[in-house]
């Protein structure tokens, strides 16, 4: 690459010359490539300062001049020999033609500027070409496919043993890793995301901002890491959204139109993905903290003032701009708080300057529909934010009417005061939302505004107007539809609210059972969980029944996220996230609480259902109306207030059983003097004799814990979450492992250490599917979250990814044809013929092959060559030409065989009537058989009802030998033995044939020729004969199955041979008997699989992170 000349300070140090004419010399820097002590000294220097020089250059050194200058540089030879040689063809000649070299030097660099002036190219920044040149690094380093993407990259010390290796840090989507290359040794680190259990930060006097990151095998520590908070900050993002993909069982997708947006906004010196995980944090942050839908993304912020009629004040703070809504936030926080929806706004125009005066200079005047006002003033780009409000604008759909339902007041004093708060801070979605809101709110909202309230402070009411119709659209698409969920909510509906009297007629459940059905449709990953049918019960009393739906929507996928799924990971989360408060809060109730076990019996109760199953119904409504307005944070400050209220008491409990009959009585006695409806206890305290005092007024516990605890702020709650998601996720993935093993333990000769290590590469296979996509994953279905679903059956890998593991574990994946035995061995697992194998059939056939008696594992071998592994399609000599489960043969008219459809029925079942008295195919009962009942079962019996081989196979079969064979240590003896036991097995195949043959035509002429078979010359139709060598057979027999298309067009459909002649014949040869007698150990291939992305270089030469 041709560069613009500039002066070189000294031309040979750190450089060897490699060429040289009288006008140029052409280098190569030290340590690329070469050897010696400077070479290593130079690749560790540029290695640790990750130095981008280029290792090849082109100088212009005059002999009479001591001043060199840059031409060209390239990271390759090719590169610099291409430019070299144009040099020596366009150049030499004229230059020869000068009279002094100052002449010649100028023609040179005038030269050199034209070609770059005549080939400009649109350039990068040298941030953006640094960071191509990381990634081409990264996966050159860790061989990593182009699906994985590098999201940035760090420079830090990696403590391996008592001492730092300085090196650098990638942090991609699915793996952290780490390289080094000092004084010529090399170290890597390869971690995936999945499989870390552990972040830990901390500092001490040597070495801060130490990041501890753990997993099941190791632990690692890193230091000195560059931009030590943004790291943490990235690692931590990213070890999370890999929890989260590992319950979902999704990859990562970047969001083009984020990185669209921001590209702009933020410094070049990160990536895309960067820039895009960073747009997702904050957007995340924003939807938090404005309680908005999940879709929402945010725009831009500006710093700007509001103004407060309230209290005639402008107010600090920070406006934020989405595509559907104007946020504002106080910079003192909760001061106040606006959300303005885009559909709700009349007009936005400027205010005057002039008029307004210097305080609020340019500013923006936002007039609703309802008639509300709001004015931002002091944006340093005022009209920017116009134009971007007047663009989201434009795209506001058409308003829509909504009804709206009103109760009789029944609480005239805390109306009154709300009626208050309306008329002077505004009503609905709009309005100012202050200390004097949430005031009001922690007494409890007035049943005429609850709903609507509700509504408003979840956000649930912003995705109700942008979904118009959906609810009932779906109501309709679910009705009548049966599924799993459908079947445990019949169940559920009349325990919801038994003593409430709407839930006692058939109104109030019809209507429940339309929420819940409707919603276990719009999310099967969640479908119906027991806790939601209390939830929802309460939420209808108080809105209609789509309202009711949006809120619960807005509870399960917003607000406690997770918490309903099958495996409850949010609640248990949220669990261990309870017992970091308590020990934080109240030391001596944790240790208390944890000598007697209670904190998870605790908190699931009281969290899956906000304290609605264990307190009444009227006083936990009111802790329902401070989660709606302030998140989450209130469950964990209520429940830490109870247990402040009652420490004295659980202090000195001796067991369980006691510490949990003061805590229901407590919560079963919590009132409500407010309450419009009559106290009703919950059915588990009904049966309970004798009076029990109030234990407190509900107002009372709601207040006592904003005041002890509420400085716990949702930020806090939601960073303890990512916290303690990898530890909950990973103990959920603990279990998960503990009952596939015990699921499959029965079906496979492996024992628990092996089925551990094997259990881990074949899900690392599965998730590597997801990640990168290299194989297509069924589609999601009904069963997919089928509770009732084997564990074994939760990883599926498809034909490549268990070619891959067939060909690395497998001890008869030899030769150039194993690829050929892995598709046989993929078509007779795949029994189902979803084109997928579970982790049962996975382990059960590689066990037989590592493990199995000699009869198991020869019976493998013979049925591994029977269809349906082996289709007609299969008499041929390359691999690729086999129709594999996953590609059809697309070189011929006709399509190949599919996963679906290993061979032609009507074919198969002409073949079963003309051999059905041969006994050649046997009938559809003996089929159906598991694996491991045609692979276990050694009696004469199983023996004939195994399907005779026919010619064609048994020729593949003994292909399939020569293959397995190849690299053991008695080779020769092995091919000996084969080559012998082959010519026997094709006299005896032959044999029969004709036995059968002459019975066919007649018993009498059968009882008078039946010595005649024998008294024929076998050797007409075998290889060799018993007076040939042990290598004459081999080359004979050899060549025969060389020839195999020819010998696959002429072979004799009549000929067969049975299993057991095959045993008989094999038992014969003692080192046949010995190869199928060796055991493999699996472990160390296991191992060297897991480790291929750790292949260490040559100690002598550093990576050329440019070529």
């Amino acid at each position: 690459m041709w560069v613009k000349p500039d002066e070189v300070l000294l031309a040979n140090a750190l450089w060897v010359n490699e060429r040289a004419n009288p006008y140029f010399v052409l280098q190569k820097r030290k340590g690329y490539g070469g050897g010696g002590l400077a070479g290593l000294l130079v690749g560790t220097i540029d290695t640790v300062l990750d130095n981008k020089t280029p290792p090849y250059r082109i100088l212009l050194q005059t002999i009479g001049s001591e001043l060199s200058y840059y031409v060209s540089v390239a990271n390759n030879k090719k590169e610099i020999h291409k430019d070299w040689e144009w040099i020596e063809q366009n150049l030499m000649q004229t230059l020869a033609t000068f009279e002094t070299d100052d002449e010649a030097t100028e023609f040179i660099r005038c030269k050199i500027e034209s070609l770059l002036a005549n080939n400009v190219k649109p350039t990068e920044d040298d941030e953006t070409q640094r960071f191509v040149t990381a990634t081409k690094k990264f996966r050159k380093l860790f061989n990593m496919p182009i699906e994985e993407k590098l999201v940035n990259y760090y420079s830090c010390s990696y403590w391996k043993g008592k001492l730092p290796r300085q090196g650098w840090m990638y942090l991609s989507i699915n793996h952290l890793c780490f390289y080094s290359f000092l004084m010529g040794k090399e170290d890597k680190v390869i971690l995936r995301w999945t499989d870390i259990t552990k972040l830990e930060r901390g500092n001490n006097m040597f070495f801060p901002d130490t990041v501890k990151i753990t997993t099941r095998e190791a632990s690692y520590y890193f230091s000195m890491i560059m931009h030590s908070a943004e790291s943490y900050r990235l690692i931590e993002q990213l070890a999370n959204m890999a929890m989260k993909q590992l319950m979902q069982e999704g990859g990562f997708e970047e969001d083009k139109l984020i990185s669209f947006r921001t590209k702009k906004k933020t410094s070049k010196k990160m990536s895309s993905l960067k820039r895009d995980l960073d747009a997702r944090a904050r957007s995340e942050a924003f939807r938090q903290a404005f309680q908005l839908p999940v879709q929402e993304k945010l725009d831009g912020d500006e710093e700007c003032t509001l103004w407060t009629p309230y209290n005639k004040q402008h107010v600090s703070g920070r406006l934020y701009l989405s595509s559907n809504f104007i946020c504002f936030a106080s910079r003192v926080r909760d001061l106040v708080t606006v959300i303005i929806p885009l559909r709700d706004i009349q007009v936005v125009e400027k205010v005057d300057n002039s008029v307004s005066g210097n305080l609020i200079s340019k500013a923006l005047l936002v007039t609703t529909k309802g008639k509300m006002s709001f004015t931002f003033a002091q944006f340093s780009d005022r009209d920017f934010i116009l134009e971007r409000i007047s663009d989201y604008l434009s795209r506001q759909p058409e308003p829509k009417s909504q009804k709206s339902d009103e109760l009789s007041p029944k609480e005239t004093v805390k109306t009154h005061l709300w009626d208050v708060h309306f008329a002077e801070y505004g009503k609905g979605m709009c309005m100012y939302r202050t200390h004097r809101t949430q005031e009001l709110v922690l007494k409890g909202i007035p049943d005429k505004y609850r709903g609507g309230m509700w509504m408003v402070f979840s956000g649930a009411v912003n995705e109700m107007a942008a979904n118009d119709g959906y609810y009932a659209n779906i109501v309709q698409l679910s009705c009548g539809k049966s599924s799993l969920a459908t079947e445990e909510i019949e169940r559920d509906l009349h325990r919801s609210l038994p003593e409430h009297p709407a839930f006692q007629n058939a109104l109030g459940i019809d209507a429940l059972r339309r929420v819940l059905t409707a919603y276990a449709w719009r999310n099967p990953n969640i479908g119906y969980c027991q806790a939601m049918n209390i939830v929802t019960s309460v939420l209808l009393l108080y809105t209609s029944e789509e309202e009711a739906f949006w809120l619960l929507t807005a509870i399960c996928e917003r607000l406690l996220p997770d918490y309903y799924n099958t495996k409850v990971v949010g609640a248990l989360i949220d669990q261990s996230v309870f017992e970091d408060l308590i020990r934080n809060y109240l030391p001596s109730m944790h240790d208390k609480l944890e000598t007697l076990g209670l904190l998870s019996m605790i908190s699931l109760s009281w969290f899956l259902t906000i304290f609605l199953s264990v307190m009444p119904f009227g006083s936990a409504i009111n802790i329902l109306d401070c989660f709606f307005y302030d998140g989450a944070k209130v469950i964990f400050q209520v429940a830490l207030a109870i247990l402040n209220q009652k420490s004295d008491e659980l202090l000195n409990c001796g067991e369980d059983g006691e510490a949990m009959t003061i805590l229901c009585q407590y919560l079963e006695n919590v009132t409500n003097k407010d309450s419009t409806i009559p106290t009703v206890k919950h059915s588990s305290a009904m049966s309970k004799s004798g009076d029990v005092n109030p234990s407190v007024d509900v107002t009372d516990l709601i207040e006592d814990s904003y005041r002890k605890f509420g400085n716990i702020s949702n930020q806090v709650v939601d960073k303890l979450r990512l916290q303690y998601r990898l530890r909950v996720v990973q103990n959920i993935e603990d279990s998960t492992k503990r009952n596939i093993i015990r699921s499959v333990a029965s079906d496979t000769l492996f024992k628990d250490k092996e089925l551990d290590e094997l259990y881990i590469l074949f899900k690392e296979e599965y998730l590597t599917s997801c990640y990168w996509r290299t194989s297509q994953q069924p589609a999601e279905t009904a069963d997919k979250y089928d509770p009732s679903r084997p564990y074994y059956d939760l990883y599926k890998v498809d034909f490549d990814q268990f070619k891959t593991m067939f060909l690395s574990l497998a001890p008869w994946a030899t030769g150039v044809h194993a690829g050929i035995l892995a598709i046989r061995a993929f078509r007779y697992l795949d029994e189902n013929k979803d084109n997928m194998i579970n982790f049962k059939e996975f382990v059960h056939i590689l066990g037989i092959i590592c493990k199995g008696s000699v009869s198991e594992r020869i019976k493998l071998l013979y049925l591994l060559h029977l269809p349906p592994a082996l289709t007609s399609n299969d008499n041929i000599e390359e691999e690729e030409d086999v129709d594999t489960p996953t590609s059809p043969n697309t070189d011929s008219t006709e399509s190949g065989v599919e996963a679906t459809d290993f061979f032609d029925e009507s074919e198969l079942e002409a073949m079963r009537e003309e051999m059905e008295e041969g006994g050649i195919y046997v009938n559809k009962k003996r089929r159906k058989r598991t694996l491991s009942e045609k692979l276990q079962s050694d009696t004469k019996e199983d023996y004939k009802n195994v399907e005779r081989m026919n010619q064609k196979q048994f020729i593949q079969l003994w292909k399939t030998l020569y293959d397995m064979f190849l690299d053991s240590p008695q080779q020769q003896d092995l091919y000996h033995s084969i080559a012998t036991i082959g010519t026997l097995l094709l006299q005896i195949g032959e044999v029969g044939k004709r036995f059968r043959m002459q019975k066919t035509v007649s018993i009498d002429t059968q009882s008078s020729s039946s010595d005649a078979p024998f008294s024929d010359n076998p050797d007409r139709e075998a290889s060799g004969g018993n007076g040939e060598s042990g290598i004459s057979m081999t080359e004979s027999h050899q060549s025969s199955i060389n020839d195999q298309k020819s010998i696959g067009s002429k072979a004799d459909e009549d000929w067969s041979i049975s299993f057991e002649q095959l045993v008989a014949s094999l038992l014969t040869e003692p080192p046949v008997v010995a190869y199928f007698e060796q055991k493999a150990d699996i472990s160390e291939p296991v191992q060297r699989m897991r480790n291929r992305r750790l292949l260490t270089r040559q100690a002598s030469s550093p990576v050329d992170a440019k070529s």
